[in-house]
């Protein structure tokens, strides 16, 4: 499966989880909710995920190993 950078915004507006393999790791991607109400991204490794506020910082921020996540979803 090729994903879009539209496919990935689809998911996290819609709330969808995603989980994958790489080298040998699992990734995942879901949400959190904050004490505040809000809703955080989370995404990493499994058990070494990162909490991100938005789109726009899980976008710019998030790697996979030395990879951003953004240059990695054609290969998803």
């Amino acid at each position: 499966m090729l994903m879009t950078k539209d496919d990935l915004i689809f998911l996290i507006e819609t709330g969808k989880n995603l989980e994958f393999d790489y080298n040998g790791k699992k990734y995942i991607l879901t949400y959190d909710k904050t004490k505040d109400g809000n809703t955080d991204i989370v995404f990493g490794a499994m058990y070494e995920q990162k909490r991100y506020k938005s789109l726009g910082e899980l976008w710019n921020d998030a790697r996979v190993e030395n990879h951003f996540f953004k240059d990695m979803l054609d290969i998803l």
